[in-house]
Parts: structure tokens; C-alpha cells; sequence
């Protein structure tokens, strides 16, 4: 057995459980809560400026009713548009609106203060063996789809 397993395992529920309570209270950003999923969303249209509907159902792997009440929230409070595309009438387009960009601008601040105050307390290599570890965890969870 390894070393660190039942510390590391033990870690790891703790990360996701605090993950799961983070996402259902919801991240305050400058008064409005927003969760990890809206989150992400509002990253990927960043990303691509434009996106299909189904293109970021596809990209977040998610389904397609909790993306329409999730989507629905983020064009009621102004986050995002949606409109017809013009390559292909038959399926909507999103867009970030200039208020989705200044909230996922603060959010990504957010993060990145986090993250920095995070690895203040770690050295060169154990911030290697971190994004090692990080790495292989994602390539398990690509092996999993």
C-alpha cells in the first residue's frame, strides 16, 4: 500500500465535498452568485466569442434540460445572449454580453489570488508534482468518457 494514501484519499473527499457545498451556495461575485457550472460557461464563450447551444452542451458534457435552465439564468440576469445563428438557422447561438465579461474578468481574479495565495507555501518542485499529479488525474478522468 502507498505511503499517503489514506491521508491523500481522505483529502481528496474533503476537496470534493467542499467543492460540491462551494457550487450549491454559489460564488459570490460583486453580488451575484454564480456557479461553478455558470462559471465555466461564461469561460468557454470567452473562449470562442460565439458558441452553438449544443456545441457547449457537448463541451461540458452535460445534458441538455439542465443546460436550457442553467443557459435560461445566465440570459435572464443578463450574462449571456441568445440568438439565431447564421450558419445554421436551425440552432442558436450564445454570446457573452460586456456584464459576462466584467463578472468572469473579477471571477478569474478571484481565482487567480486563490490560487497564488494557495502556492506561496510550495517550492518549485512540489508545485511540479502537483501539476503532475493534476495531470494524471485528468487523463484518467479522459479515459472514464
Amino acid at each position: 500500500m502507498r505511503n499517503y494514501y489514506v491521508e491523500i484519499h481522505e483529502y481528496m473527499e474533503k476537496l470534493v465535498k467542499n467543492v460540491i457545498a462551494l457550487d450549491k451556495k454559489g460564488i459570490n461575485i460583486n453580488g451575484f452568485k454564480l456557479s461553478i457550472i455558470e462559471i465555466l460557461i461564461l469561460k468557454l464563450l470567452q473562449d470562442k466569442n460565439e458558441q452553438k447551444m449544443y456545441e457547449v452542451i457537448k463541451n461540458l458534457n452535460i445534458d441538455r434540460n439542465t443546460f436550457k435552465t442553467i443557459s435560461n439564468k445566465l440570459i435572464y440576469e443578463k450574462y449571456i445572449i441568445k440568438t439565431k445563428s447564421d450558419d445554421d438557422r436551425r440552432a442558436y447561438s450564445l454570446y457573452l454580453t460586456e456584464k459576462g465579461k466584467k463578472t468572469l474578468e473579477e471571477s478569474m481574479e478571484k481565482e487567480k489570488e486563490m490560487l497564488f495565495s494557495l502556492l506561496d507555501d510550495f517550492t518549485f518542485n512540489e508545485e511540479i508534482a502537483i501539476l503532475k499529479f493534476l495531470v494524471k488525474l485528468d487523463m484518467l478522468n479522459k479515459k472514464e468518457r
